[in-house]
């Protein structure tokens, strides 16, 4: 388990998949994230399966009541070149706006190059979610480019902004 100020990271668990059935059917929160369909619970019990993979991990983000409050993937995890992506929602409305994105991006970034010792990390971002755009800019993610048209959901098509991050800087 990770520790932040605010917020504990921990793997996922099985007991997980329940909440993370209805966090990823919540189509508010999920608007700027790659998800059309309604999910299964099975599709919810294979994706908590998988948050041990070789190239792949997934965590549970509590607050400091240990309630559950989000979610992180680190992703495409590349160990011969020392890099991987990475995804973060905060999906109890409760908690954002209030430091608790910011503290586990902290701390799941120091894990990753201090004990995964990855070199680079980057991510994909819609381009009108604003706020997790600010956020990366803060801790020093730089702009690579725009997909154009790249995500579809309500009628219109939106561009993702890839960023990443460089170990030291």
């Amino acid at each position: 388990m990770l520790k932040g100020i605010k917020t504990f990271i921990r793997a996922i668990e099985m007991e997980d998949a329940r909440i993370l059935s209805a966090w990823l059917n919540d189509r508010e929160t999920n608007a700027f994230l790659d998800i059309i369909y309604p999910l299964s619970k099975r599709y919810c019990d294979n994706f908590t399966l998988e948050g041990e993979e070789y190239n792949k991990r997934i965590f549970i983000i509590d607050n400091e009541d240990r309630k559950p409050i989000g979610l992180v993937v680190i992703d495409k995890i590349k160990w011969e070149y020392r890099n991987c992506e990475i995804g973060i929602v905060i999906y109890d409305k409760n908690y954002r706006g209030r430091g608790y994105g910011k503290d586990a991006l902290e701390t799941v970034l120091k894990f990753i190059f201090d004990d995964l010792n990855m070199h680079l990390v980057y991510l994909n971002v819609v381009e009108e979610n604003e706020a997790a755009v600010n956020l990366y800019k803060k801790f020093g993610f730089e702009v690579e480019g725009i997909l154009r048209d790249r995500y579809y959901k309500n009628g219109r098509y939106y561009n993702i902004i890839v960023m990443s991050k460089v170990k030291g800087e």
